[in-house]
């Protein structure tokens, strides 16, 4: 995987998104905290929109499909 493209987001979070350098959007998207499995795991199927200057990216587990969420703050955060 070269480029992490995420076609669910609002246009703002898919601005946002694509300012974040290529391995940090790696590392992101690979280490989520499922409440579930308690632990760090991927998320899949990710929509996202920005929420008071952060970005909330909301996904399932890609180890048991439960509901996760992460943040990723803004350089005013």
């Amino acid at each position: 995987m070269t480029d992490v493209q995420l076609p669910g987001l609002t246009k703002q979070a898919s601005k946002f998104w694509n300012a974040v350098p290529l391995g940090a959007r790696k590392a992101i998207l690979a280490n989520v905290y499922c409440g579930n499995c308690r632990g760090a795991v991927s998320i899949v199927n990710v929509t996202g929109a920005v929420k008071s200057g952060n970005l909330v990216l909301y996904g399932y587990c890609a180890k048991c499909g439960q509901d996760v969420a992460r943040l990723v703050e803004g350089s005013n955060a």
